[in-house]
């Protein structure tokens, strides 16, 4: 029944009591983000129940950052009020993206089980925990018990060979992926990634671990390693009491599939779906209005770093808008210290406050009718980022700051000296 690290954590969280395929396991965080809050103030106070843990709750303000509507501004009060009156002591109000936020507090780590109030709370499975999204009535139930019931998945093991070359990121890594095994390629399964050479970077496995559920996963992680816990490390997490996986060969999984790093090619996810991915070459007709880079799969630190290495010392094509969006104020703090914001904005980049900005047509750059985006974010349903009629194609930052360049979809090789 219990395969993989997942099934580990999942048993050391059980409460010994089960129902039919489910069990009921503790909880060790939540994650709520503005919107989610708000839909579940009412139902909250109605209870009359207090918090499980108020120190095991984070809420963030960071899909209405600043509101842009006077229907979001009273959401935002609502939310605001509610975080006031309970004193949660973590709610941190337009600092960030909540994945973000998440992994660079002290709530994420090796081990832990974590429910979110949003599908990519799969991002924080890239250091070793269970973490994955749930809807608000079952967000409730575990705000008040602290606990909750899963039904455990079966386990994917992915090991991960070579490295990658200079033009590939874990964008790149997760939409081959999805491009070979489709939306549903990996229903309520636990995808568990081992880098066998330490060779990927956190931020490329915070990428890959969101877009697990864009193909169905319960939740994605990355089986802890040196590369772990030096990012540990440096947020401050007490290495001491990080949990220590069981050994692989003891491990049952349900397949075991490779993959090569070094063989990875630019990608782009085509309209409407993350699945539906091709060579970013053979996209090389397609032209664009905007470029988004940002969001939770794009707008970390090495993201914005890319884009300046391919931006430096030029301009954008004059056809299109590039709107930038670090992850959190941490990130946009230190992209301005080591000058990559300076180099992206003389290239003609626009840089927005850390947010999910355009991300879901939230605000800040939603698309009008008949025009095409490329973006490093994680979705590109119909209408996703604006009017029902444009199109968003997603791709890595390499690839987006080289066709923000030209003007149309491009492999990064071109360009990239």
């Amino acid at each position: 029944m219990f395969q993989g690290i997942t099934g580990d954590i999942l048993q050391r969280h059980s409460c010994g009591d089960r129902e039919g395929a489910y069990q009921q396991v503790e909880v060790d965080f939540i994650l709520l983000h503005d919107p989610a809050c708000a839909l579940l103030l009412k139902e909250f106070t109605a209870l009359g129940q207090p918090f499980f843990d108020k120190n095991k709750v984070l809420i963030t303000v960071d899909h209405f950052a600043p509101p842009a509507s006077v229907e979001r501004a009273n959401m935002v009060k609502d939310v605001l009020s509610f975080v006031r009156m309970e004193k949660l002591p973590n709610a941190p109000v337009y600092q960030g993206i909540c994945h973000q936020l998440l992994v660079e507090g002290p709530w994420a780590s090796p081990g832990k089980l974590i429910l979110g109030a949003d599908s990519h709370t799969t991002t924080a499975g890239a250091v070793g925990c269970f973490a994955t999204g749930m809807g608000s009535t079952d967000i409730l139930y575990a705000l008040v018990t602290g606990k909750t019931w899963l039904s455990p998945p079966r386990a994917v093991h992915i090991l991960l060979n070579g490295k990658f070359p200079a033009y590939g990121m874990g964008k790149d890594l997760i939409l081959t992926l999805l491009g070979h095994h489709g939306e549903d390629g990996f229903i309520h399964k636990a995808l568990e990634f081992c880098d066998s050479q330490g060779a990927m970077a956190m931020d490329d496995r915070f990428a890959i671990c969101n877009m697990v559920v864009e193909g169905g996963a319960k939740n994605g992680l990355f089986i802890p390693d040196d590369i772990t816990a030096a990012y540990l490390s440096e947020t401050g997490f007490d290495l001491s009491e990080t949990y220590k996986p069981p050994p692989n060969q003891t491990l049952g999984y349900e397949k075991r599939l490779k993959m090569d790093l070094s063989a990875i090619t630019p990608k782009v996810a085509c309209p409407h779906s993350p699945a539906h991915v091709i060579d970013a070459a053979e996209a090389a007709n397609e032209t664009i209005d905007q470029v988004f880079i940002g969001s939770c799969t794009g707008g970390r630190l090495t993201d914005l770093a890319a884009a300046a290495q391919i931006l430096k010392g030029k301009r954008i094509h004059s056809n299109v808008r590039l709107l930038i969006i670090p992850a959190s104020i941490s990130i946009y703090q230190q992209a301005i210290e080591s000058g990559i914001l300076q180099t992206l904005l003389a290239a003609g980049g626009t840089i927005m406050n850390p947010s999910c900005g355009p991300c879901g047509g939230i605000d800040k750059g939603i698309l009008g009718a008949g025009e095409t985006c490329l973006s490093t974010s994680n979705r590109n349903f119909r209408g996703r980022m604006g009017d029902p009629n444009s199109r968003v194609f997603l791709s890595s930052p390499l690839s987006a700051a080289a066709s923000a360049l030209t003007g149309k979809i491009t492999d990064p090789r071109e360009v990239m000296a």
